[in-house]
């Protein structure tokens, strides 16, 4: 007998949804693929593992894009909220300001 997951939906904040087009398209290609990655293996740790995903505080992570971008996003349930996009240092700002 088959189980199936419940999928997570995915919003992206219209500031980062600016930021990725800007990105060249190699990277707009890899953050689309981490992004997708992380919707499905989320909960899930064996799956998510190679995204170097990390709990920051309370229900938000990030998870690399590369080796120097990360994706911030809130998880609640039912739907991860992906917020930020930066270098190690300007999500730590970010993170400051918050």
């Amino acid at each position: 007998m088959a189980t199936s997951r419940r999928i997570l939906r995915v919003e992206l904040a219209p500031e980062l949804k600016a930021a990725i087009r800007r990105l060249p398209k190699r990277q707009r290609q890899q953050v689309g693929e981490v992004i997708t990655a992380v919707r499905d293996g989320f909960g899930t740790p064996h799956l998510h593992s190679g995204l170097r995903l990390r709990r920051l505080r309370g229900s938000l992570f990030e998870c690399r894009v590369g080796l120097k971008l990360r994706l911030v996003f809130d998880a609640e349930p039912g739907v991860l909220s992906f917020s930020d996009l930066g270098s190690h240092n300007e999500i730590r700002k970010i993170l400051k300001n918050r």
